[in-house]
């Protein structure tokens, strides 16, 4: 059965559209000498939540830089790859010891950050040998890589595929080639497709990244885009590019080489138009941005389990950390990374320990990432329901149709899907600024 698009009513819920929740790692404080104290305890105790979590090693090293990349990333030119490996295998170490991670089980190992694909074949393989000997996978678990087609050679997606890497992440964003060469993509969408189609045919998963409103992007391109990504049966991550300060593409906006990117009524009819074609083609809407036609993204326990289970992020400028009430980042700059780890130090940037409120507030964040609130667990864990907390912001979403609620959950409506972000941050403290 075919899922219909969401519905508009006659008025906005809000003017724009917000696509990213609050509590991300820009809002964690600098770590303190105590908080450090704090999370080390934390890792000395035993792991009784029950929950499956996900392991993410960040090769945080490009051999190129995209106009819009905001990741914390280091040239290859400019790093020891062997260096780099040996304290990254050491940062897993000083985890893999702890109780909490030794009473801690992994159903998904996730090559991330930069560009993985910069490795070879063997150096992935090693690395994902090396967490396996260190940590407690069950026998379900699946390894993905995150890799570019100029770095993932056909010959290399042979290998993985051979070892058994489950899915290949792939950063498309888009299969214009114009917009491509705008955007600095460091090569073509006939390589894109080449390797997508090789990791296929290997019965790989392959899911990319997909931008849009893009500067200069026509709405026929972006149809282009996606019809050709369901041609490929990939699975999808639709995100709206955001321009952040700092990046290439912020300065060739500012100095008329790039154009602006449209307004907010046109970024939301690009996002309707995915929605409509992407569930028109069997397509269900995950997670806070996927799309997908896998059962088992359905089910994966780092989404599902949020804000109670974990993912243990290592690298230089990881930044999606976290273990029940810990979330952290990683140091940035990747000679200090190595510097703090060959110490013998977590090289921890940020650092935030949450209070029962904020759990409160992460726990109705499920929204967002369009899961429900489940009532009962809410009550086991705060002794409340969601509604005696906070019962302002779910009668304003209620009566805007963005939500709904009955006995057991609350959950978004079709129309709340357009505006998830926005549900999300209607539960954000006032001193957390968008």
């Amino acid at each position: 059965m075919k899922n219909p698009a969401p519905e508009q009513n006659k008025s906005e819920a809000y003017d724009s559209r917000e696509n990213w929740p609050p509590y991300t790692y820009r809002d964690y404080p600098d770590i303190k000498p105590e908080m450090y104290k704090s999370f080390i305890e934390f890792l000395s105790t035993e792991n009784t939540s029950g929950r499956l979590m996900e392991l993410q090693p960040w090769i945080s090293i490009c051999d190129s830089k995209c106009a819009f990349c905001y990741f914390p990333t280091t040239a290859t030119a400019n790093v020891s790859i062997e260096r780099y490996m040996d304290m990254l295998k050491k940062e897993l170490d000083m985890y893999a010891k702890t109780k909490y991670v030794k009473t801690s089980v992994f159903d998904e190992i996730v090559l991330g950050g930069g560009t993985p694909s910069v490795l070879s074949a063997e150096q992935m393989i090693d690395l994902i040998d090396f967490c396996k000997e260190r940590f407690t996978v069950n026998d379900e678990y699946f390894i993905k890589v995150t890799g570019s087609s100029k770095t993932l050679a056909l010959n290399k997606i042979d290998k993985l595929a051979a070892y058994g890497v489950y899915q290949m992440d792939m950063g498309a964003q888009t299969f214009d080639n114009k917009l491509r060469k705008a955007l600095c993509l460091p090569d073509t969408a006939e390589n894109v497709e080449q390797a997508i189609r090789r990791a296929k045919q290997l019965g790989l998963c392959v899911c990319v990244d997909l931008m849009y409103n893009l500067p200069g992007q026509t709405m026929e391109s972006w149809i282009n885009t996606l019809k050709k990504a369901i041609e490929l049966d990939v699975e999808i991550d639709a995100y709206s590019l955001h321009v952040d300060p700092g990046t290439p593409l912020e300065k060739m906006i500012e100095r008329g080489v790039s154009p602006p990117q449209g307004n907010a009524e046109y970024e939301k009819q690009q996002y309707l138009t995915a929605y409509k074609l992407l569930t028109e083609a069997g397509y269900k809407a995950v997670g806070h941005d996927r799309f997908s036609r896998v059962e088992w993204h359905f089910r994966e326990n780092c989404l599902n389990g949020w804000p109670w289970g974990g993912i243990l992020t290592t690298g230089a400028g990881c930044f999606m950390g976290y273990l029940q009430r810990f979330s952290y980042s990683n140091i940035e700059d990747i000679n200090a990374y190595i510097a703090t780890v060959d110490s013998g130090k977590l090289p921890i940037k940020r650092l935030s320990e949450s209070s029962d409120e904020d759990m409160m507030r992460r726990t109705m964040t499920r929204l967002y990432l369009r899961l429900p609130v489940d009532k009962t667990e809410f009550k086991q864990k705060f002794g409340k329901i969601p509604e005696d907390v906070f019962p302002q912001q779910l009668q304003r979403l209620k009566e805007k149709g963005l939500i709904e609620i009955d006995d057991k959950e609350i959950r978004i409506t079709k129309l709340g899907d357009i505006w998830k972000g926005n549900i999300a941050w209607e539960f954000a403290p006032e001193n957390i600024t968008k």
